[in-house]
């Protein structure tokens, strides 16, 4: 299936799309958020639209650098870059949590130069909660109770009206139906003739974090029935799974795979770890405390420091599922936690004696012809 013309991909090519405007028209709000570590349950049955920061087309950040040192992660310093030149502009406030250091800055940055600034369009609220970097009964009650928190504080500032526990519940299954349709349609591009390339799936992710999950899971039906009359990618090239940093833009997946490679997995945050996991209701009547378990005990990035293994067991049942042939890893300078992560798969990935390579690299694609010729080598290689 060809999907270069589809409407609700294109929604990834920009920042802002029509489904935000016509939310706001109708007096709900839109908080920007940076992780995957967001209870999106909770702002959802809040009437509340979670919008995934992005840096899409973004290939600059003077304006960022006056403010942050260029030690600091050049996706958020893009992201901060945009905020700077007004791109996010139509943000109702920011919800930050620590996942790591850099994306935690931005609560005071945007607080002080984004929000602060004299002709910013309307009032805005900023929220802050924190996640434990270990996965441990413990650290899930800190986690819950901060959540809980978090949950007083919309109601009681931001929104003036209680979030019931049927709010919850409608919420929880409207993404729970969310996370089905992307897991079917990842069944499709891991099939031995794939029905959708790379590209296109982190196009389908993009969009799918910027519109509300109502208008998602109609667009994600019809694009799933499409792909089942697929006769899919009739192709001889080598199958990639792609690991590490944020990716939100297809310059990085389109060069890998114009040089001669399909992605026919991942492990994203913009990606499978989106939707391996769903909300499990039980018998207590507490629908925020299975959300926040979903939340906590989900399959980890790399800021859970005592979970590498489990990621490991993942990235090697993927690679069996997909049939995969090389992996390459991915991050984004200056970012340890992936750093960290990708060290270690690089050993481990090579005792199971996969090929493997690892890059890093810039947000924006700034060594574009170092990249490619380093990915066409690999691809010989293998």
């Amino acid at each position: 299936m060809n999907l270069n013309d589809d409407q609700f991909l294109d929604i990834s090519d920009s920042i802002t799309n029509p489904y935000i405007t016509e939310w706001q028209t109708d007096g709900k709000k839109v908080l920007g958020h940076y992780c995957t570590y967001i209870p999106d349950e909770l702002l959802h049955a809040a009437k509340i639209l979670p919008f995934r920061m992005r840096a899409t087309g973004n290939t600059e950040t003077s304006l960022a650098d006056i403010y942050m040192v260029r030690f600091t992660c050049s996706f958020v310093r893009a992201t901060f870059d945009m905020a700077l030149r007004g791109i996010y502009d139509f943000l109702d406030g920011i919800l930050i949590c620590n996942s790591c250091d850099h994306s935690r800055r931005m609560f005071e940055l945007f607080d002080l130069k984004v929000f602060g600034r004299e002709n910013f369009p309307k009032p805005t609220s900023q929220f802050y909660f924190s996640v434990p970097h270990v996965i441990t009964d413990e650290g899930f009650e800190w986690y819950y109770n901060e959540i809980k928190e978090l949950k007083t504080e919309l109601e009681e500032k931001y929104i003036q009206e209680t979030i019931t526990n049927q709010d919850l519940l409608e919420s929880i299954n409207i993404y729970n139906t969310n996370r089905e349709l992307l897991r079917k349609i990842h069944e499709m591009r891991i099939m031995d003739t794939p029905k959708i390339s790379g590209s296109e799936a982190l196009q389908i992710s993009m969009s799918n974090n910027s519109v509300p999950k109502e208008v998602a899971n109609r667009e994600l039906e019809r694009i799933l029935n499409s792909l089942k009359e697929s006769e899919g990618i009739k192709t001889n090239a080598k199958r990639i799974m792609l690991v590490g940093s944020e990716v939100d833009s297809t310059d990085f997946t389109g060069l890998i795979e114009d040089s001669g490679a399909l992605i026919v997995s991942d492990f994203l945050c913009f990606g499978t770890r989106n939707f391996l996991d769903d909300v499990h209701l039980g018998f207590d009547n507490d629908p925020l405390k299975r959300i926040v378990e979903r939340v906590y005990f989900r399959m980890s990035c790399p800021r859970m420091m005592d979970d590498h293994e489990r990621r490991l067991d993942f990235i090697k049942s993927e690679l069996k599922r997909a049939n995969v042939d090389g992996v390459i890893l991915q991050r984004i300078n200056n970012c340890d936690l992936h750093g960290c992560d990708n060290m270690l798969y690089v050993h481990e990935l090579k005792d199971l004696e996969i090929p493997v390579l690892n890059l890093d690299r810039e947000f924006y694609q700034a060594d574009t012809t170092r990249l490619q010729t380093r990915i066409e080598a690999f691809l010989e290689m293998i």
